[in-house]
Order: C-alpha cells, then structure tokens, then sequence
C-alpha cells in the first residue's frame, strides 16, 4: 500500500515506509482558505497500483489523483468518511457549490462508493448520489501499551467520579459546548473533567480553563500517550463527546472496547447509534445544559446501569474491530479489480 498525502503541517520526513505501508507527502504550493492544499500529482507513478482508494471527495488531491487514476484506467474506490458543517452562510453556499461541481461528480466516477454508517448511506442518496453504496465502518484496534495514570491526575482525589474527554482541540469537537457545561453547574459539579489531545484550540482551552467557575475540577491534560489513553478509558466513568460533527469517531470505538459508558452528541446518526447499542447516552448538539444534565445522570446511576453500558458497549465494539472490517474492504477491492 502507498499513501499519499498533503504535508500540512510540514514533516521532517517527506518520504518513509513503516509497517509496510508508503507514504508520501507532498508539499503545497498554496493552502485555499486555510484548509485545501494545493498538490500536484504529475510526477508520482501510478502504474503499479491495481486500485485508487480515495477518502474524500472534494479537496484538490483527490481530484487530481481521481483524474490520474480514470486517465490510467485503475479501478477508483471512494470513501465518503463526513458531511462537514459550516456554520456562515457563504460557507454553506460555497459547500453546496463545490458539492455540485466535485463532490457528486467524484462519486458518480468511482467504481465503489464506501460510507461509515447508514446515517451517509441516507444522506447520499438524498444528495442524488447514484449506483451502489457500501456500508464499511471505520475499524479500530484496542489500546495494547500496559494503562499508565497521567501525571496531573496522579494526587487527584480517587473518591470523584471522573469523565474525559479525549481527541483534537478544534471546533468540530465541541470543546466550547464542554466547557459550558462545566461552568453551569452551581458550584461543585461532583466530579472532575480530564481534557486530553491537542490542537488549534490549545490556546483557546487554557485561556477558557484559566478563567472558568469550574477550573479546580478541570484537568487539562494536552497530549496523552496511548498508555495514558488507555488508562482515562479504563478509570473514567464516562467518555464525553460533544462533537458537532463526526463520520466514526475512535474515541468512540475505543471507549465502547473500554466498557465505559460514553455520552455522545447526536450527530450524523452517532447519538441514536449509542443509544441503539446500549452503551450510553445521547444528547442534542451543541446543547451545554443537555451534556451537563447527561455528565450528572452518568455520575449518579446505579451500578446495574454502568455495567449494563459498559458490556452492551463491549459487545457492540467487536463488529468494528479491524479484523472485520479489513474483510470487508478487501472485497470491495476485489470486486472492482474484477469488474
């Protein structure tokens, strides 16, 4: 397998090879609006490749690299991993915009079309998506490193009921809608919060923890190892996950792998999924009052409500371990190097 990818941020390394798997990174020459660099592909071989595996659909690699591949006749499998929210108006205008001139289109000239959930597989066919769609989740593999207690958390009062929070501080991830919740409560809000990952946000987080009624409680943990990780699924007792918009997130997998309840923001189908499933709450988006009433609820319930969500959520992880999913793609693949 060959990767290729844009070297936003910049990497030392431009080109390596690790666990048998190639990856390349090509600088841009321009990032448009801060978020689409600008690649060229011209001199990159695609002739060895028996399948172009795309995952996205709009940004300038990947219409470039699905030219290539249809100019070289190799079999073109696209995933269709979000459905990105914007919030300004000329943002949705330019969304739906670039959804009509190059979303679609990528779609339409792909041999397979690849969605996380039912959820895209809806939301697709309401976008005049034609042809046949497959439903492959995101796989994820289990935290193996041995658990290890984050530093900051060591000297905290293990009689408090403890929730995290772990991924990319950005706005996708509703780290504002957190930290509203905390700074509702009246007071002590019972338990502490762990926030660990790092990200754009960064700044933003420190400067709001710095300030927030709740900032003895609040543990901010930055970046964690996958011991640390493993150890937040493992102590906490719960997962929040207040994202404004999600295809799969692992944290989620993870979490549900951990047996520790998770509270989830119904996004793109993901609330009604945990719910489904049994292995914790849904609460609406960008709801604070929502997640502080979910975040008590989960600290106050009986033991046969935590173990019901935890083994309801272990259960429910093992159709997305990597072992299955892997299959599934895999058939993909050999369908259309077949056809």
């Amino acid at each position: 397998m060959t990767v290729w990818c844009a070297d936003v941020p910049a990497h030392e390394e431009a080109r390596f090879s690790r666990g048998g798997v190639d990856v390349i990174r090509i600088p841009p020459s321009r990032v448009l609006g801060g978020v689409d660099p600008v690649v060229s592909v011209s001199d990159l071989d695609i002739s060895d490749f028996d399948v172009v595996h795309l995952h996205d659909t709009l940004p300038v690699l990947i219409r470039r690299t699905l030219s290539k591949a249809r100019g070289a006749g190799k079999p073109i499998v696209t995933t269709y991993h979000n459905d990105y929210v914007k919030t300004t108006a000329i943002g949705r205008a330019i969304k739906r915009l670039r959804w009509a001139t190059q979303g679609r289109r990528t779609l339409h000239s792909s041999d397979a079309r690849i969605v996380l959930t039912p959820f895209f597989e809806r939301l697709l066919r309401e976008k005049g998506v034609r042809g046949g769609i497959d439903v492959i989740p995101n796989g994820f593999s289990p935290v193996e490193d041995d658990a290890e207690c984050p530093s900051m958390l060591i000297a905290r009062d293990r009689s408090r009921p403890l929730i995290s929070f772990v991924g990319r501080m950005s706005f996708q991830k509703g780290l504002d809608v957190l930290m509203d919740a905390m700074d509702s409560y009246d007071g002590d809000p019972g338990f502490d919060l762990a926030i660990a990952g790092k990200g754009e946000l960064s700044d933003w987080l420190e400067e709001r923890h710095s300030s927030s009624s709740a900032k003895k409680h609040i543990s901010v943990l930055g970046l964690v190892s996958d011991s640390e990780k493993r150890w937040l699924y493992e102590n906490s007792d719960c997962i929040a996950i207040p994202s404004r918009f999600e295809g799969l997130p692992t944290v989620l997998l993870e979490a549900m792998h951990s047996g520790t309840p998770v509270i989830m923001a119904d996004v793109n189908g993901l609330g009604g999924m945990v719910e489904s499933c049994g292995s914790g709450l849904s609460v609406p988006c960008e709801d604070h009052l929502g997640l502080a009433s979910a975040m008590r609820e989960v600290i106050e319930a009986d033991s046969q409500a935590i173990s019901e969500w935890g083994s309801s959520g272990r259960d429910a992880s093992m159709e997305y371990m990597w072992g299955r999913v892997t299959d599934r793609v895999l058939d993909v693949y050999r369908r259309v190097v077949g056809e």
